[in-house]
């Protein structure tokens, strides 16, 4: 007896399903937002299912100005179901581009084919018209593939917009390569660059080495350049001045006595 019941409770759900999809008003008022008004859903349900009225979309603006699209189907006679699901592609693929307030004209390129003006973006879109993919020979599964989406997914309202690939992290120096970036620019007191140790005036020696090249003077002078060595040439003086430069004893030749 449980077993019936359940059977039944199936039956009827399925019942009301086909029903709902068969209902040509019911199928209109799930699209009167997305087309604009109910009369505009109203026009796209019985053009698509008599497969030769046109169908008209019409809208006005805040001024008061009224704009009318008028347009053909492609496809013959259509079931309400397929109505349904040629209905529910189209705006999907709208979705998928940012577009859920489409215009009449937008409207017309989600079902018959034609560019569409994405927000954000200076560039037209051409979208594929469900109708001309279904006149084409493709079933509704493969046409819902070509989207992007599982018809199931779609039907059911569960499709989910694609998101599109995030851009590339911007590409970090090597540890190595940063440390030799920092170190060839150190700044001096007057802010230029040196690659050298810096002086107190701010002048960049620029030559220092192991033998003493490149020590700075009291008076920010540059003491040694290309003199300094392990025998003393280069250091400074007091006077900022090197030794060996000013008198025979400053020169290592001062007599004794």
């Amino acid at each position: 007896m449980k077993h019936e019941l359940l059977l039944a409770a199936i039956v009827a759900l399925s019942a009301s399903g086909i029903a709902s999809a068969q209902n040509p008003s019911k199928i209109s008022s799930n699209f009167s937002t997305f087309a604009g008004s109910t009369e505009n859903s109203d026009s796209l349900v019985t053009g698509l299912r008599s497969g030769g009225l046109l169908i008209t979309l019409s809208s006005t603006d805040a001024a008061g100005v009224t704009t009318t699209t008028t347009f053909d189907t492609p496809t013959g006679k259509m079931g309400y179901g397929n109505v349904n699901k040629s209905l529910l592609l189209a705006r999907q693929q709208l979705a998928d581009v940012g577009i859920t307030q489409p215009t009449n004209a937008q409207i017309q390129a989600s079902l018959v084919g034609g560019e569409v003006t994405v927000p954000g973006q200076t560039t037209p879109t051409q979208l594929q018209g469900v109708l001309t993919m279904r006149a084409g020979g493709m079933g509704w599964g493969q046409i819902s593939k070509t989207l992007g989406h599982n018809l199931g997914s779609v039907m059911s309202g569960r499709a989910t917009t694609p998101v599109a690939a995030p851009l590339p992290a911007p590409a970090q120096l090597p540890a190595t390569a940063a440390t030799k970036a920092s170190a060839s620019g150190v700044t001096n007191a007057s802010g230029a660059s040196s690659t050298g140790v810096t002086t107190a005036a701010g002048s960049s020696n620029g030559q220092g080495n192991a033998y003493g090249r490149g020590i700075t003077t009291g008076a920010g002078t540059s003491a040694g350049q290309g003199q300094g060595n392990a025998y003393g040439r280069g250091i400074t003086t007091g006077a900022g001045t090197p030794p060996g430069q000013s008198g025979t004893a400053s020169q290592g030749k001062g007599k004794g006595g």
